[in-house]
């Protein structure tokens, strides 16, 4: 949800990671501040993890290519200019 290109509901994959949400959904948009962003993991009661999308799309920092699992949700703020 938030500033993902075409935010949509994903299935579940096996050993899916964040590079392959992201590119589903066709990345962030201009206004993303993606470095803010944050995975809201269902399975583990609603906790919250930060992700940083920026360097893992931008930068090619494969460190922050993280697993997603089944009823994840990524939130992925606005920027401030």
């Amino acid at each position: 949800v938030g500033e993902a290109a075409r935010p949509q509901a994903l299935n579940y994959k096996k050993n899916m990671t964040m590079l392959d949400v992201m590119i589903a959904v066709g990345g962030l948009t201009d206004f993303a501040n993606g470095n803010m962003a944050s995975i809201l993991r269902t399975s583990e009661g609603g906790k919250q993890y930060g992700v940083r999308l920026r360097d893992l799309l931008k930068r090619g920092d494969v460190s922050a290519n993280v697993d997603v699992k089944p009823g994840d949700i990524i939130i992925i703020p606005q920027s401030f200019f």
